[in-house]
């Protein structure tokens, strides 16, 4: 008997006993993980994919001890390259990075303001799959009270950093508490304060960060979280979990990863060394035990202005990019070998729109806010701007993400100069007059398209309001900090996690606007909390989203589709169509978040000097 054929048999005679008990979703991606020709030879992450476990409500997720540790086994050894491949010296991924923004390398040191590279240094408890589903990564099991609000974790076992450390949830714990530290001061705090217990209360000093609701379980290997509402979202939420090193962080301090003297990593790549300005390098992470396969042995950051970013692309000096100007696209539709490297997702679902604070004069006055929107011409901005790189956004959440509901708000906030001018005249500024001065504010580094997308909204304002408006850039810490207070702004928000609430609980009271309904506050709490019909916890989402649309505390103008450049020689299952078939590198791109690192590499028709 042919061995190969026999051993062929006999595993999959355990996968069939493995994959019986599993939803027909799970079972169907782990046959994948095994089915795939050159992954077979010892290298696969078999149980990356078991489940797809994002909304569980009170439920629980396990993977079976013996898979996590063939995992495991699997991981620590040096995996074979696929069929087709560079040779592992040549499995090089570069990309640009906008020097403005490279501080750091860790979520938890700075969301706003990470460099090319980051989040691979650790591995959160859960990861994000091309078809948007969770599943596991250093979590091997959760489960949720009855209740909803308080969540148990086992973490897998043997993980370690390279320090030799083991990975337990004391790193989590830490890593919690310095994110709700004032004194560290996160620009990300709001994402967790309201909804870990006592985690706001943190922030603003009023408890002890240990009082936070992140603890250590009956083990180093359980980590609980308690929430102040029932959070059926939670483990989806838990994408952002990667975690600090606690014995790093306490012996060289914040920014440790940012010097390679003193990177301390978990994931599958450590610092090797970062020039300011220049370059920022993570190579193999040696000592990596964690359950990705990763073809990819070295990832440089080229820190380069983002306008710089196709000039860089066309001369071969990196692998891939995003965000062209629309000059750039249509040099890339014109060029036929070019556009064969172009794909096109739906990024983070991102919505980008004109924000007014409506607490000032004049944009406390409804009338004038609508009179704003009403004058968006997103069709001819499709057409002249955004081609292929957005579709129009007559509300908030996009196609394709929970809850949208694009038809039956279209209507709200379509484009209609003259009832704009109506109203303008309504709000007593008949035809501009004796309006005040508008700016518009940017964020510093915005993106051609933005650019572009926020001149043609000035131009607009003046042909069909008779208004003069200017447009200043304010640095991208400063808008962050003061967002609040920009009386007419344009920002974008995409998703942090695959659910309805995390996308419309940026618009609750005392959150990223100023703006502030207790209609719309009740109906988003009560659908983010609600642990029973998942159709009927949809109706209550739409129901928000329409007090949203209709209060018109901003002017949605685009929801992004991002084109990407991919070079001809980049392969790996992250370049497939996905179940809705959208071939592109999907959100959140080349990081422990997302299962993108261990489903791309160099094939050996790459060019051979690729520094």
């Amino acid at each position: 008997m042919n061995t190969m054929t026999s051993k062929n048999k006999e595993t999959q005679r355990g996968l069939d006993k493995l994959t019986a008990d599993m939803r027909p979703q799970d079972a169907a991606f782990m046959r994948r993980q095994f089915g795939r020709r050159s992954f077979l030879k010892g290298a696969a992450g078999a149980g990356a994919g078991l489940a797809a476990a994002g909304m569980l409500g009170a439920s629980a997720f396990a993977a079976p001890g013996s898979l996590i540790n063939a995992m495991m086994e699997r991981a620590q050894t040096p995996m074979p390259l696929p069929d087709g491949a560079a040779p592992a010296e040549e499995q090089i991924w570069r990309i640009t990075s906008d020097p403005a923004f490279a501080k750091s390398l860790d979520f938890y040191e700075t969301v706003y303001n990470r460099a090319g590279g980051a989040d691979l240094n650790s591995e959160g408890l859960v990861r994000m799959n091309r078809n948007f589903e969770i599943i596991p990564a250093t979590a091997e099991s959760w489960s949720g009270s009855e209740d909803g609000k308080t969540w148990t974790f086992k973490l897998v076992k043997n993980l370690t950093w390279s320090d030799g450390n083991p990975v337990t949830a004391a790193d989590f714990v830490k890593t919690f508490q310095y994110a709700a530290d004032p004194d560290h001061a996160w620009d990300f705090a709001w994402f967790w304060s309201g909804n870990i217990v006592n985690f706001q209360e943190a922030f603003e000093g009023k408890v002890p960060v240990e009082e936070i609701g992140v603890k250590q379980g009956a083990d180093e290997y359980e980590l609980i979280f308690t929430t102040v509402e029932p959070a059926p979202y939670l483990p989806a939420k838990l994408i952002y979990s990667m975690p600090l090193s606690k014995a790093a962080l306490e012996k060289s301090g914040p920014f440790y990863n940012s010097k390679a003297e003193t990177a301390v990593s978990s994931g599958p790549f450590i610092l090797e060394e970062w020039i300011p300005d220049q370059q920022v390098t993570l190579k193999r992470n040696e000592k990596y035990t964690g359950t990705m396969n990763v073809p990819i042995q070295k990832v440089v950051a080229k820190l380069a202005a983002a306008s710089t970013a196709f000039t860089m692309y066309e001369a071969g000096e990196i692998d891939q990019m995003e965000g062209m100007a629309p000059a750039e696209l249509k040099l890339v539709n014109d060029d036929p070998d070019m556009k064969k490297e172009l794909y096109q997702g739906v990024g983070d679902f991102a919505c980008y729109y004109f924000f007014f604070d409506t607490t000032i004069e004049p944009w406390n006055d409804i009338k004038v806010r609508q009179a704003f929107s009403h004058i968006v011409d997103r069709d001819a901005m499709k057409q002249q701007i955004w081609d292929t790189q957005a579709n129009p956004a007559p509300s908030f959440l996009a196609q394709g993400f929970p809850a949208s509901n694009v038809d039956a708000l279209k209507d709200i906030q379509k484009f209609d100069p003259d009832l704009a001018k109506q109203l303008l005249e309504e709000a007593g500024y008949p035809d501009g007059k004796g309006f005040p001065a508008v700016t518009i504010t940017q964020r510093g580094g915005a993106a051609p398209l933005e650019v572009a997308t926020i001149q043609a909204y000035a131009s607009m304002i003046k042909q069909h309001l008779n208004i003069d408006a200017e447009v200043q850039s304010l640095d991208r810490q400063a808008f962050y900090a003061d967002m609040k207070k920009i009386p007419l702004g344009f920002v974008s928000y995409g998703m942090d996690y695959f659910d309805a609430s995390n996308m419309l609980g940026v618009w609750l009271s005392g959150g990223r606007h100023a703006w502030s309904n207790k209609d719309y506050d009740a109906k988003v709490n009560e659908a983010t909390t609600f642990l029973g019909d998942e159709a009927e916890r949809t109706a209550m989402f739409q129901e928000a989203e329409k007090i949203l649309v209709s209060d018109v505390p901003a002017a949605f103008t685009f929801f992004i589709t991002p084109n990407q450049l991919v070079k001809s020689y980049v392969a790996g299952p992250a370049l497939e169509p996905d179940k809705n078939g959208i071939a592109a590198i999907h959100w959140p791109g080349y990081a422990t978040m997302s299962t993108v690192p261990e489903e791309i590499w160099i094939a050996d028709s790459a060019p051979k000097d690729r520094s």
